[in-house]
């Protein structure tokens, strides 16, 4: 692979690290989403080729990307969070995985990546990672980064946001209209008090932030109807709102789910 000029990404916002560290640390990421959203998996497996190359970029502790262990030939995961990549290195191990390559907490790691091992075929972005990223200017670093990452024309990104429609109306009403849907949330943790910024999404500002990245979308539909802290808790309710999601119009969705092409 030719080299490419890295396009540096700024430090996370200390407030974003502090709180992912305690999020992941304290068990209460795996607590609240201990599975995959079904809808979100069947997309995933229906945009990879057979024996194919995918990276997750914000891949947390491994949910999404753990699974595709059987239905890949190359796979990366890549994180901010030091303390996610330690339980995803741990647990790739214990799935017998050592081909997994974990990357991060530098950005750097992801241009070497691309290097040895070539280009994607699919990138993840998945459940708010985009969001979290309080700045325009560095979501749009981000994207250009993942566009880096997959095969010109055929590569796929596929990315899930909240939606601005369905979520944290009462702190979108405190922040103000000038906030333009990027709000502040706040968790208890075991008795601690987590603040995270969110950035909230309509289906035009992610077609937006997309193309000034480079991308086009292919296609934009709800992620699902239900919230998903009930979908990865109880199966029922899964087989339900992938259902629901099928007739759900994008703008409805409880998170907005985009095929972006590089």
């Amino acid at each position: 692979m030719g080299h490419h000029r890295e396009i540096p990404k700024p430090e996370p916002p200390d407030l974003t690290t502090r709180s992912y560290l305690l999020y992941f640390r304290s068990g209460h990421y795996d607590r609240r989403y201990p599975n995959p959203n079904i809808s979100t998996w069947r997309r995933m497996l229906e945009l990879l080729p057979e024996q194919g190359h995918v990276v997750d970029f914000g891949c947390g502790n491994g949910r999404y990307l753990l699974r595709l262990k059987d239905h890949v030939g190359q796979a990366a995961g890549f994180d901010i969070n030091p303390v996610a990549l330690e339980m995803l290195s741990a647990r790739a191990k214990e799935l017998a995985w050592p081909e997994l390559s974990v990357l991060g907490p530098d950005p750097a790691d992801l241009g070497t990546y691309t290097e040895t091992h070539g280009q994607a075929d699919l990138v993840l972005c998945l459940f708010g990672v985009l969001a979290h990223i309080e700045a325009r200017s560095d979501r749009i670093i981000a994207l250009r980064q993942m566009r880096r990452l997959l095969k010109p024309n055929e590569g796929r990104l596929l990315i899930s946001v909240p939606n601005k429609a369905r979520r944290f109306l009462a702190e979108q009403r405190v922040a103000g209209a000038n906030a333009a849907g990027l709000i502040r949330y706040t968790r208890d943790m075991n008795g601690t008090k987590v603040t995270l910024p969110y950035q909230l999404f309509d289906p035009a500002r992610l077609t937006a932030e997309l193309a000034e990245a480079g991308f086009q979308i292919a296609k934009i539909r709800a992620e699902s109807v239900l919230p998903e802290s009930l979908l990865t808790t109880y199966a029922p309710l899964r087989w339900l709102d992938s259902l629901l999601t099928r007739m759900c119009p994008a703008s409805l969705g409880y998170g907005l789910i985009a095929v972006a092409v590089p």
